[in-house]
């Protein structure tokens, strides 16, 4: 029989638990669904800090992590692309919420 392979053994986990410490099982699914497993030893060094600016950005950002988790299972972009977009819906809905709690504003001529 085989050995069974859990979220926890893929080498680039291991590779960001390393850089900022124990992951959540969301974030070690995260990490491994953004992570193509043929990539360029190349490649590796700048996927893994972007994997870091990531899951840094959503440890700090609730709505920033609500979208993040939303999008990445079809994701076949960037990863920079991914948390740009990321805060920049998040900006944009809290300025509609900011919008919204001030009331009707005056036209402007």
């Amino acid at each position: 029989m085989g050995d069974t392979e859990t979220l926890h053994d893929a080498p680039i986990v291991g590779l960001v638990t390393g850089l900022i410490g124990e992951l959540t099982e969301d974030e070690t699914a995260l990490v491994r669904a953004l992570s193509p497993t043929d990539e360029a030893r190349s490649a590796t060094v700048e996927h893994l800090f972007d994997l870091v600016d990531l899951l840094s950005t959503i440890r700090y950002d609730e709505a920033v992590a609500e979208y993040v988790y939303a999008i990445a299972p079809d994701w076949d972009g960037t990863i920079e692309v991914l948390v740009l977009g990321g805060r920049v819906a998040t900006a944009l809905h809290r300025y509609e919420l900011e919008r919204s709690a001030l009331g009707p504003q005056p036209e402007r001529v």
